[in-house]
C-alpha cells in the first residue's frame, strides 16, 4: 500500500513493518479509515481534474488532526498526529503533511510521522524538512518546470512555500483548492455512517453534562463531565466542550471555553461539544434552561426552536443559502426577535468542523444531496442571554436525515426536593 523507498528503478510497494501493539485494531489504527479503493478513486479523479485544468500535479496541504487536515486526509487517509509547531530550518513540517499527486507517477506523502498501514499512497517520506523533501520529489518526477496546483493554499505557510519555490525556481505554483474542496462537499455513504457515529459520541457527551447540570456547578465541571463521557463513548478527541452560562450564553465564542463561573437558577446554559470520532468531526449544541425559567427565556427558546424547524423544513437539494436564511429570519420575526438572529446559520462538516457550504449572508451557494450540515440558528438578546439548537443532518431528496438525538429544549428542574 505504501513505500518509503524506491527500488530498482520501479516504484516500490513494500513499506516499513506495521507497528501493531496487542489489541490495537480498527480503522485509522491498523488500516485506513475508509476502504483503500475509495482513496484511489479520489486520487485518480484528481489526476484527471488536474490535467483538464492544465496542471502537471496537485500538492495537497494538511495540518494537525484537530486543525485542518482534510485536503490530505480526504485523498489518502493520513491525519498529521502531532500539533502544528513553530518551524526552524530543517523542521518546517511539524504537525503538517503534504501529498503530491502528479498527473503521471506515484502519489507521495511527505509527513513528520505516519503509519504506512493506515495510508493509501505509493510513497511515504517521513521527515520534518518538508520543503527539501518536496523539492526532491518534484525533481525526481520531472516536475521542476511544471505547473503545480496547491489545494489547501491557505494552510501552507509563507516560509514553507518560499523554501520550496526557491528550491525549484522553475516550477509554477497556482491555487487549486476547489479541485479538492468541491468533491469534499458530498459525503460518501461510508462517510455519512462515520459522521453518524461521531454524532452519537457528541450526544453521549451532552447527555452526561445535562445529567449533572444543577445550580452551583461550574462551567468547568460541566465541560469535564461531557468531555469524559464522549471520550469513553469512542471519540478520538474532544477539541473543546464550550459551556457558557447566564449572560455569556449569547456568545458563540469566548476564551476560555469554560470558566469557574457557577450555574444559577433561572438562566440559560449553552453546551457546545466539538471533536471527532473515526477521523470525522462532530459539532452539536444544546441550550439548557435552569428552572424556575423566566417567561422571557421560555419565549426565546420557543422562538429558536421555531427557527430551527423552519430551516430544517427547507433543507433539500437545490435550496439556496439565501432561502434558508430567509426562513430563519421570518420565523424569528414572528416571535418578535427579528433583530436577534445571529448571522451564521450553519456550515458543512466532515473531516473538518467547518466546511463548505457556509450558511452565511452573501454566500451564493445551494444544497446538494449528500451534504452533511450543522444547522444552528441562534437568537441573542443582550441582557437576557442566547439560545441555539444545533443539529447534524444529511441533506436528502425527501428531507433532512437528522443524525443527532439529544432533546432540543432541555429544562433542568432546580426546585428543592
Amino acid at each position: 500500500m505504501a513505500s518509503l523507498s524506491e527500488s530498482g528503478g520501479a516504484w516500490g510497494t513494500t513499506g516499513p513493518a506495521p507497528y501493531r501493539p496487542a489489541g490495537a485494531r480498527g480503522p485509522g489504527i491498523d488500516r485506513p479509515v475508509l476502504p483503500p479503493e475509495l482513496y484511489r478513486r479520489r486520487q485518480e479523479a484528481l489526476r484527471a481534474a488536474a490535467a483538464q485544468a492544465g496542471l502537471d500535479a496537485v500538492l495537497a496541504v494538511g495540518r494537525a488532526f484537530y486543525e485542518r487536515g482534510a485536503p490530505v486526509a480526504f485523498l489518502c487517509g493520513h491525519l498529521a498526529p502531532a500539533p502544528t509547531a513553530a518551524s526552524a530550518p530543517g523542521y518546517e513540517g511539524w504537525g503538517q503533511s503534504l501529498l503530491l499527486v502528479p498527473c503521471r507517477g506515484p502519489v507521495v506523502l511527505i509527513a513528520d510521522a505516519a503509519r504506512a498501514e493506515t495510508v493509501v499512497a505509493d510513497q511515504i517520506e517521513l521527515t520534518a524538512a518538508h520543503p527539501a523533501a518536496l523539492a526532491g520529489w518534484i525533481r525526481r518526477l520531472g516536475l521542476a518546470t511544471g505547473r503545480i496546483g496547491v489545494a489547501g493554499s491557505d494552510l501552507w505557510s509563507w516560509a514553507a512555500f518560499r523554501a520550496a519555490s526557491l528550491a525549484v525556481p522553475g516550477a509554477e505554483w497556482v491555487p487549486a483548492d476547489q479541485l479538492v474542496n468541491r468533491p469534499r462537499r458530498l459525503k460518501e455513504p461510508e462517510e455519512q455512517a462515520l459522521l453518524a457515529r461521531a454524532a452519537e459520541a457528541a450526544d453521549v457527551g451532552l447527555a452526561a453534562a445535562l445529567e449533572v447540570l444543577r445550580p452551583g456547578l461550574s462551567e468547568q465541571q460541566l465541560g469535564a463531565a461531557g468531555t469524559a463521557a464522549a471520550l469513553a463513548a469512542g471519540a478520538d478527541f474532544v477539541r473543546y466542550f464550550r459551556v457558557h452560562t447566564g449572560a455569556w450564553s449569547l456568545l458563540s465564542f469566548r476564551w476560555p471555553q469554560a470558566t469557574d463561573r457557577r450555574v444559577r437558577a433561572g438562566e440559560a446554559v449553552a453546551l457546545d461539544i466539538i471533536g471527532a470520532r473515526g477521523g470525522y468531526q462532530f459539532d452539536v449544541l444544546r441550550t439548557a434552561l435552569v428552572g424556575p425559567v423566566p417567561p422571557e427565556l421560555e419565549r426565546l427558546a420557543a422562538a429558536a426552536a421555531d427557527c430551527l424547524e423552519a430551516v430544517l423544513a427547507r433543507c433539500r437539494p437545490g435550496v439556496t443559502v439565501a432561502e434558508l436564511l430567509a426562513a430563519a429570519s421570518e420565523a424569528a420575526a414572528r416571535h418578535g426577535f427579528g433583530d436577534s438572529l445571529a448571522p451564521l446559520l450553519g456550515h458543512g462538516i466532515g473531516l473538518e468542523t467547518v466546511e463548505e457550504p457556509l450558511l452565511l449572508p452573501g454566500v451564493d451557494d445551494r444544497l446538494e444531496a449528500g451534504m452533511v450540515l450543522c444547522v444552528e440558528p441562534a437568537l441573542r438578546v443582550p441582557g437576557l442571554g442566547g439560545y441555539s439548537i444545533e443539529e447534524m443532518i444529511v441533506v436528502e431528496e425527501g428531507g433532512p436525515r437528522i443524525l443527532t438525538r439529544t432533546p432540543r429544549r432541555p429544562v433542568i428542574d432546580a426546585a428543592p426536593s
